[in-house]
């Protein structure tokens, strides 16, 4: 899977889970997005881990604090 893959993936899935349109391109964070709160965070978690195959452990989850985080860590789990 390539890099720009994963971005519209974790577009698409922060999309649902934040209840807005999210472009590839945005750069969002947790601090930036008033509705990314503690449960859309293991919501959107849920998520990841089910559409890409991965498993993130509690330390991981917590510290994934922006859309380009989650892409870095899903490329390291993927091995892409």
């Amino acid at each position: 899977m390539t890099r720009a893959e994963i971005q519209d993936a974790v577009a698409e899935l922060l999309s649902i889970s934040l209840e807005r349109q999210v472009a590839r391109a945005e750069s969002v964070t947790r601090d930036s997005d008033p509705k990314w709160d503690s449960v859309k965070h293991v919501e959107l978690i849920l998520m990841l881990e089910e559409h890409f195959g991965v498993q993130f452990s509690e330390e991981e989850m917590g510290a994934l604090h922006s859309s380009d985080e989650i892409v870095q860590a899903i490329e390291e789990k993927s091995g892409t």
